[in-house]
């Protein structure tokens, strides 16, 4: 089981799609699929991650999410627009 200690304090709407929502700004284009018994993780429609683990699935977004997250709202925005740019 996952504590995931930071995820109400820094992530919108303080849960997992939060942060989700945080990387698709920044254009990762993440989706969260079954298949079978496994979650996959893509970005776009490449595969990034396979498992049949929920608490790597979770560990994997919260990752992903709070390197992001705890990003300040200034900095981020400049990293958006920046990417929208190129």
């Amino acid at each position: 089981m996952n504590e995931l200690l930071m995820l109400e304090r820094y992530f919108p709407e303080g849960n997992l799609e939060g942060g989700i929502g945080l990387a698709n700004r920044l254009d990762w284009e993440l989706t969260v699929t079954m298949a079978g018994d496994s979650y996959v993780v893509t970005s776009g429609d490449e595969p990034i991650i396979r498992t049949d683990d929920k608490d790597a699935l979770q560990s994997f977004i919260y990752g992903l999410g709070l390197a992001y997250a705890i990003l300040p709202d200034e900095l981020f925005s400049n990293l958006e627009q920046a990417l929208k740019e190129l």
